[in-house]
């Protein structure tokens, strides 16, 4: 008994580190980053935006930084090339290009398949959004993108998983019909313009909604709002338990607390989560090991930012005392400075200087020499609302507290019930096209035996029994077989044209007197 225990244990002990060793050679996961941006309206009301293009360009860079495959769709401005004279797009933001971009992904990705990697898309856009016929699209500099395009060209890369990340107007209305401040509406998705846009299964969204459907751009850190609160997060703020990774549920804890102690809901964003399959542990991005890394082990006694020596805004974080944090750092924008605000907003507690050239690999803060004045000139007193942002401190409270709201599991529900209605919609169009070509076949073969029964009928042997039964049999099977042929052609109609979009009812809620409902059809 001992003995058999034993060989049972050392048997596990080899299996288990065959696992071990199998996980370890195992190649890792292959990233492509889609990311476009534009500063181009949608129409006269609407006016440009100032910060698109610089999002592009940070969201590009950050997804460079963290070690995914990117290419860049912007045509970014003057200010803007200035501030990154490193940084070449492939191409402004057109529909052309960014079809060529999709090419491009399900190349690298199918290669990656064929290493045996798992791969994750990212498509990343910071411009204007809008609503046209009640059709949620995105603004490209010559045209819109509708979401039915988009998901048709995820669909068609073919990852393993995809990330869709918004910053614009109506972005959640993209991704899931909600109206102004993020209410659903009561249409379905796709049915005001007869379309039926199925995202791919294993895709996560985020997008930001406020009150109005409105996105926001703060001068003070050049860019949207949400755009620099997500980068911020990837680059290792949001890594609340510094396992190298960021989830959903992180992500979306750290911006939902940056965010809570703006007063005015018109100026707080929220951010809509829709993680891959509703699961909020799902990775959203893997932290590199380099090539600087940035230890915060001096606790702040307040909001903590780091900038570059050109003023341009990288990081801004709130960590709970106790909270371990590592950032992910560039090395190619020179000195960068780490300012620690005190208890009042725009009061510098102490700054330190980090220097690429002289730091490298695993670094932290308390090694580095602090700044006897910040570099930061003063704030002008303009921008009172976001002047709230990471008020609150973020801690692994607020990551594991965090769910998703009812809004979400709607949406969730819905991109479920679509995916099975389009395999219901598949497998059903497969069994008309068998169904049809059993008509068509059995139509030949009928029409066959009703031109010999009317042969044999003009025939000199007309008359004689054995042929008159001949023909009696040739006409019934031939009028058998052009029934099952009509039978086989009516079916295939009404499997292939049947309709997918929901019925539509008029029904009473409490908050709503006469509202139209929907319920699912066949």
């Amino acid at each position: 008994m001992t003995r058999h225990l034993a060989l049972g244990l050392a048997l596990a002990g080899i299996v288990g580190a065959a696992s071990t060793a199998r996980a370890a050679d195992a190649p890792s996961p292959y990233a492509y980053a889609i990311v476009v941006g534009s500063n181009h309206s949608p129409s006269s009301v609407l006016q440009d935006l100032k910060y698109g293009d610089d999002d592009a360009v940070q969201n590009a860079r950050t997804f460079a930084l963290l070690g995914a495959d990117t290419t860049l769709l912007v045509a970014p401005d003057a200010e803007t090339r200035e501030l990154f004279p490193n940084t070449k797009p492939q191409a402004a933001a057109t529909r052309v290009a960014l079809r060529a971009a999709f090419d491009t992904a399900k190349a690298k990705l199918a290669e990656a398949h064929a290493a045996g990697r798992a791969t994750n898309l990212y498509f990343l856009f910071a411009g204007h959004g809008d609503l046209a016929d009640g059709r949620p699209f995105l603004q490209l500099d010559d045209s819109r993108l509708y979401r039915e395009d988009l998901a048709d060209m995820l669909r068609g890369a073919g990852a393993d998983e995809n990330h869709v990340v918004v910053d614009a107007c109506y972005a959640a209305a993209f991704v899931s019909d909600r109206g102004p401040g993020g209410e659903r509406d009561r249409l379905p998705p796709g049915f005001s313009s007869g379309t039926n846009a199925v995202w791919p299964a294993r895709t996560g969204f985020l997008t930001a909604r406020s009150s109005g459907g409105q996105t926001h751009e703060w001068a003070e850190y050049q860019s949207g709002v949400f755009s620099h609160e997500l980068r911020s997060g990837l680059m290792g703020a949001a890594d609340v338990n510094v396992d190298g990774k960021v989830t959903y549920r992180e992500i979306a804890a750290f911006v939902k607390r940056a965010n809570e102690a703006i007063p005015n809901r018109r100026y707080r964003p929220e951010l809509s989560t829709t993680p891959p399959d509703g699961d909020l542990d799902a990775a959203l991005a893997r932290l590199p090991a380099g090539p600087l890394v940035l230890e915060m082990d001096v606790q702040p006694a307040g909001r903590t930012f780091v900038e570059s020596e050109t003023g341009i805004r990288l990081v801004d974080l709130h960590a709970a005392p106790g909270t371990p944090i590592q950032l992910r750092l560039p090395t190619d924008l020179g000195v960068m400075f780490v300012e620690q605000e005190g208890a009042t907003a725009g009061a510098c507690l102490r700054e330190f200087k980090v220097q690429p050239g002289a730091h490298a690999g695993h670094v932290r803060l308390s090694a580095l020499a602090t700044e006897s004045t910040s570099h930061v000139s003063a704030r002008g007193a303009g921008h009172e609302a976001f002047m709230h942002l990471f008020a609150d401190a973020f801690d692994p409270a607020a990551a594991t507290e965090f769910n998703l709201d009812e809004q979400t599991k709607a949406d969730l529900k819905w991109m479920k019930d679509s995916q099975d209605a389009a395999h219901a919609r598949t497998v059903r169009q497969h069994i008309a096209i068998g169904t049809l070509s059993l008509g068509v076949v059995s139509g030949i073969a009928g029409g066959a035996f009703l031109l010999e029964a009317n042969h044999l009928k003009g025939g000199a042997q007309a008359g004689i029994p054995s042929v008159n039964n001949d023909i009696h049999r040739d006409n019934w099977i031939g009028g058998t077989l052009l029934g099952v042929a009509g039978a086989a052609a009516v079916t295939s109609a009404i499997l292939y044209l049947w309709p997918t979009a929901p019925a539509v009812a008029v029904t009473t809620t409490p908050d709503c007197t006469a509202c139209l409902a929907y319920s699912k059809s066949f």
